[in-house]
């Protein structure tokens, strides 16, 4: 499996070529294509929550949602609700 350090975190990438870092966040392959992240959102989704951190953040600072917060969010990114 191919590794990279970013930010002095070390991630690891995937067979579907998305980078996951040390404690099991996937960045998806649209804001982090290996080896170049720009502007890197991690993802974990667990049982009962879904958390998202910054990649650059060396703090990593996590924002938890519920399964159905994020269904929410996401329904709303694909209808262009978010647009700026």
């Amino acid at each position: 499996m191919k590794k990279f350090v970013k930010a002095d975190r070390v991630f690891t990438v995937n067979e579907l070529g998305q980078a996951v870092d040390e404690d099991g966040f996937v960045t998806s392959a649209g804001t982090c294509n290996y080896p170049i992240c720009k502007t890197c959102v991690s993802i974990k989704f667990n049982k009962d929550t879904v958390q998202v951190r910054d990649t650059k953040d060396p703090n990593k600072t996590t924002l938890t949602f519920s399964h159905d917060e994020w269904k929410v969010f996401t329904k709303g990114v694909k209808h262009g609700e978010f647009d700026l």
